[in-house]
């Protein structure tokens, strides 16, 4: 029985970290720059590009607000030291 449930567990296990990447690069996703130079350096593609893309943080709140966003959105997505590494365009906001 023990066998049993070590070989479930085992399945398992790789499937649920999958599961957790995908969720946490869905649309929207985002990090700290630190976050996303670690996860580029293991070779996510998408922080690899969020954080080659930066902004600065005016023109992330002019494109955040032409999308429709409300001003809070948007102080609260273009933080400094940010990356937004879902979506089509990634991009990190800059210090």
């Amino acid at each position: 029985m023990r066998f049993v449930l070590c070989i479930v567990f085992a399945a398992l296990l790789p499937a649920s970290a999958v599961a957790a990447k995908s969720a946490s690069m869905s649309k929207g996703a985002s990090m700290s720059i630190e976050r996303a130079q670690a996860a580029a350096a293991k070779g996510d593609q998408d922080a690899a590009a969020a954080v080659g893309t930066t902004t600065d943080k005016q023109t992330c709140l002019n494109a955040c607000s032409d999308r429709g966003y409300s001003k809070h959105d948007c102080d609260y997505g273009c933080r400094p030291g940010l990356c937004h590494t879902g979506g089509d365009q990634p991009y990190c906001v800059s210090k």
